[in-house]
């Protein structure tokens, strides 16, 4: 049965000046009385709610067409789409996080420029920042690579403000010139005990009152400060005094 443009309208939820906005651009095929009115077959409901759908989970014109001619399968838009619209999501749940920390903080507009230019790196960036400073203050040390691996922090896709600002923190600490002085002599230390230790560390209180104090000579409480602020990061529970 064919259907007037009106009809078709009414019968697809939407109006007039969009069945022939499609009409125009192609995508809906119609006829033309001999009074020059256009009249739709059975199938141009179908179309038309499925340009309707797709468009509204934002998908772009062009793609639509290429599933309405087949060029490309439906399962594949939707999946293609979806995986895009997660990496939306995923930018807006960390932008949300920051502006969050901007407004609990009241931050100036130069504090807001570099949180955002701290937090919209890639995880790639971020990750070789952190990188930069376990390979400046640890080495390459063997003995390092086992607690490297706690060491590091990593910023999930969908941070809360709470991990965001621990992440901030963190940023700031790890391109801190005098931390990092603080955290190589640290390790330059634990490598002399190390070095003077017959038995492994765990099993001479000695030795470890010797690491700890170490931890409180050298490195101080900003040490346990990046501790914690790992932990937050990843979502671990909160290091005690004795930890790293």
């Amino acid at each position: 049965m064919d259907h007037s443009i009106g009809e078709l309208a009414r019968r697809a939820g939407v109006t007039v000046k969009t069945v022939r906005y499609y009409s125009d651009l192609g995508l809906l095929e119609s006829r033309r009385t001999a009074a020059g009115h256009r009249r739709y077959d059975a199938g141009a409901v179908a179309r038309l709610e499925l340009i309707r759908t797709l468009r509204g989970l934002g998908i772009e014109l062009a793609t639509v067409r290429a599933v309405l001619e087949r060029e490309r399968a439906l399962a594949d838009v939707l999946t293609a789409h979806a995986e895009a619209v997660a990496v939306q999501i995923r930018t807006l749940q960390l932008q949300h996080a920051v502006l969050s920390v901007v407004a609990h903080r009241h931050s100036t507009p130069e504090e807001l420029e570099r949180m955002h230019e701290l937090t919209a790196r890639s995880a790639q960036e971020r990750q070789a920042l952190i990188t930069d400073f376990l390979t400046s203050t640890l080495g390459d040390d063997p003995g390092f690579a086992a607690i490297r691996q706690n060491l590091t922090p990593v910023l999930p896709d969908d941070a809360d403000p709470r991990q965001v600002e621990a992440w901030l923190e963190l940023a700031s600490l790890v391109q801190d010139d005098t931390f990092r002085a603080a955290v190589r002599r640290m390790a330059a230390g634990y490598r002399t005990i190390a070095a003077e230790a017959d038995a492994p560390l765990r099993h001479d209180p000695g030795l470890r009152d010797r690491l700890i104090e170490l931890r409180r000579t050298e490195a101080g409480p900003r040490w346990h400060r990046y501790l914690e602020l790992v932990a937050v990061v990843n979502g671990w529970a909160a290091p005690s005094r004795m930890a790293g």
